[in-house]
């Protein structure tokens, strides 16, 4: 039986999301720490070694914008705002799941330094346990969202729907090569991946895929506001990750300019959008 609170409309979000929120906001800030600041001791500190810097910076974007999403998502009063982005986490933990299964052999277990043994199975347990979990908590949580746009909220234009749906297309379509056909990412990526790396960027690319996807059929600012601050940090961690290991890029690659024109793009619609639809809220209130 669903939770008492669900089977209201009032939009709130459930007590079991809160303190999930708080645990998945634990294990990401470490995340974080270790592979956007520390991208070269993956070996000693986290699940598996990585190489080259350029990869463990990406992952820590990920992490790092995840846990300013959760951390706002334990705050909020309303669900909606958090759903794409809470179902997404849990398509996003699903693929991470395989990938390890996969790639058992890659990760520090064994002989492993003991940091990044503790890292491997904590790794583990999350990336087993959270899948169900966080699905669990968007399925019941949702059902408390009428799906009504709060009186005078801004309503997101159709064409910008289109457009994340369009980005959603590609995004999926990216991480359907990374994750099922790794070999092909590794002969046309910017710089050097494995099968494992391949997967796990195939794995955020999705998320990615998912989030713009569910934003698409919602048309209240309320239920993107949170998921554009999100993206934005995550390419503003992405930018400064390249700026900062450029040397691991191949230059000669075209994808090595599309990767960072494509994060200046996102930025500068994401900002955009931003501006337009909290610059609306003024007038719709009158």
């Amino acid at each position: 039986m669903a939770p008492k609170t669900t089977q209201g409309r009032d939009g709130e979000i459930l007590r079991a999301t809160r303190w999930a929120s708080i645990v998945v906001f634990a294990i990401l800030v470490p995340a974080l720490v270790i592979l956007w600041g520390m991208p070269g001791r993956t070996a000693d500190l986290w699940a598996w070694t990585i190489k080259p810097d350029l990869t463990p910076i990406f992952l820590g974007a990920g992490y790092g914008a995840g846990a300013y999403f959760f951390l706002r998502t334990l705050r909020a009063k309303d669900f909606h705002p958090s759903a794409a982005g809470i179902f997404g986490a849990a398509f996003f933990a699903a693929l991470m799941l395989i990938a390890t299964i996969i790639h058992w052999d890659r990760f520090n277990h064994g002989n492993a330094p003991l940091m990044g043994a503790i890292v491997f199975y904590g790794w583990v347990a999350v990336y087993i346990v959270s899948p169900v979990v966080v699905f669990a908590l968007w399925w019941f949580n949702r059902r408390t969202d009428s799906g009504e746009p709060a009186p005078g909220e801004p309503i997101v234009p159709a064409w910008v729907g289109r457009m994340a749906q369009g980005v959603a297309a590609g995004a999926l379509l990216a991480a359907a090569i990374f994750f099922l056909a790794p070999a092909t990412a590794i002969d046309i990526w910017p710089w050097e991946l494995t099968p494992l790396t391949s997967r796990v960027l195939g794995s955020f690319t999705a998320q990615v895929g998912v989030g713009a996807l569910l934003l698409s059929l919602d048309r209240r600012w309320s239920a993107w506001k949170l998921i554009v601050q999100t993206f934005l940090i995550a390419t503003a961690l992405l930018l400064i990750g390249a700026i900062r290991a450029w040397s691991d890029f191949d230059t000669d690659n075209v994808l090595t300019y599309l990767y960072v024109g494509g994060l200046v793009g996102a930025d500068i619609a994401l900002l955009l959008l931003y501006r337009s639809m909290t610059r609306q809220k003024p007038a719709a209130d009158a």
